[in-house]
């Protein structure tokens, strides 16, 4: 089976068993994700106006009708096609970052924040409005027409130092598995996504599985962008992985598509060596080596083999006329 093609490696076990990732906790147990505190509301956020369209929320433009979906086509962090829009996908590299939008839909609000946990990387989402759509019930979106906040927060946490045995153990082995069709592929990097719901003044509930894949945008880490001629991100849930290919062209980001959330892993191609698996930037079909594409090589070894036959030929004739 080729990487990417969305079936796992591990076992045949199914996402959406209600566990809390990484600590086998019961979503809903009233414990805050991150650092307990509330996104923000006032102040630098964002207030964009939405409306409801066919149970889904779309960007309002004043008359009651869709202007756009926030999602920036050119690949990256995206800050919206709306004028005076700002999603909630930046974050700074020291420490944690909390970035929100505030959706104001009807009477109430849905707030989206992004949280980074780290302090060597940045994480965001390319859309705000897919985020609500992908996390939210149409019962939960009229919800929050009705007067309701609903808070949605996505938390990236680098977990290196504290990744669940079994996910470790399952990236390690799909690593292997991986490296026939991409040879050079290496781990960087653990990180948890965890998406967190909260109706109200309720408890936070872990969201396992969203009904529609969201785009996640991940910094790479300085300390890795050096050593990978390309990268990709490995989603260990449930004792199976699934590999997952950059989406945007940006060489410092990795994008992704992806509705479980658990545990993921950076990997790279290591970019030395003949076995970097990168594609040439002549014919983009062959792998390269020393960062030259395989044909100029042929066409080099050709050449030499050529000069090499001349050479031998007009020896053997000297040899012939002076013998």
């Amino acid at each position: 089976k080729k990487p990417g093609d969305g079936k796992k490696p591990g076992d045949d076990k199914k996402p959406g068993d209600g566990k809390k990732p990484g600590d086998g906790k019961k979503p809903g147990d009233g414990k805050p994700p991150g650092d307990g505190t509330n996104p923000p509301v006032g102040g630098e956020v964002p207030r964009i106006p939405v409306t409801i369209e066919d149970g889904k929320i779309v960007i309002d433009d004043g008359n009651g009708g869709e202007d756009g979906t926030g999602t920036d086509e050119d690949g990256g962090i995206a800050t919206g096609n709306v004028p005076g829009m700002t999603d909630a996908g930046t974050a700074s590299q020291s420490g944690q970052s909390t970035v929100s939008t505030m959706l104001r839909l009807g009477d109430g609000a849905i707030i989206v924040t992004v949280v980074c946990n780290g302090q060597n990387y940045t994480a965001g989402v390319t859309d705000t409005v897919a985020v609500a759509n992908a996390a939210l019930t149409p019962e939960q979106i009229q919800l929050a027409a009705d007067g309701e906040t609903i808070e949605i927060k996505v938390e990236v946490t680098d977990i290196s130092q504290s990744v669940p045995q079994q996910d470790k153990e399952a990236v390690e082995s799909a690593i292997e598995e991986y490296q026939s069709e991409i040879p050079g592929l290496t781990h960087g990097m653990y990180i948890d996504i965890s998406v967190f719901i909260r109706v109200g003044e309720g408890d936070w509930n872990a969201i396992r599985k969203t009904g529609e894949p969201i785009d996640v945008v991940i910094g790479i880490p300085e300390e890795l962008r050096d050593k990978g001629s390309a990268y990709y991100i490995i989603r260990a849930h449930d004792g199976g992985c699934d590999l997952l290919h950059d989406m945007d062209e940006a060489e410092d980001t990795i994008t992704i598509s992806t509705d479980l959330f658990s545990s993921y892993a950076i990997a790279y191609i290591e970019s030395d060596g003949m076995h970097t698996g990168a594609k040439c930037g002549l014919c983009h079909i062959c792998p390269t080596f020393l960062g030259i594409c395989y044909f100029i090589w042929l066409v080099v070894i050709l050449a030499v083999i050529v000069i090499f036959v001349v050479l031998r030929r007009k020896k053997e004739e000297e040899q012939k006329e002076n013998g």
